[in-house]
């Protein structure tokens, strides 16, 4: 799937990359659940650094990895349900698609 030109193409984890990486960082910014400042402030980090690693295949998996461990972790080392804790397992599960997401087939050249 080309996007501007036959050189750079984007991969299915790239795509799913970027887009986390916007969703993190737009849900960051903008006060949507009433959250913590200091989760505002992990949301934009974590958002900032998916853009960063959506260039790249394998830095774009890497990121997926990298949301699933550490989200995952700390979705399960909390003791109460909370809305932090719905958007952790939220990420979380982003991150096991993004890892598990198939690059897609090559077009005809």
């Amino acid at each position: 799937m080309a996007l501007l030109s036959n050189e750079l193409e984007f991969t299915r984890p790239q795509f799913l990359t970027l887009s986390a990486g916007l969703l993190q960082l737009a849900l960051g910014w903008f006060d949507v659940f009433g959250l913590d400042p200091d989760y505002h402030v992990i949301q934009i980090g974590v958002g900032a650094l998916g853009i960063a690693m959506a260039w790249r295949h394998d830095l774009a998996r890497m990121y997926g990895l990298l949301l699933l461990v550490s989200f995952g972790m700390l979705a399960f080392s909390l003791n109460d349900v909370t809305t932090e804790s719905f958007l952790e397992v939220r990420t979380a599960l982003i991150g096991l698609i993004i890892t598990l997401a198939r690059p897609g087939k090559a077009g005809p050249k």
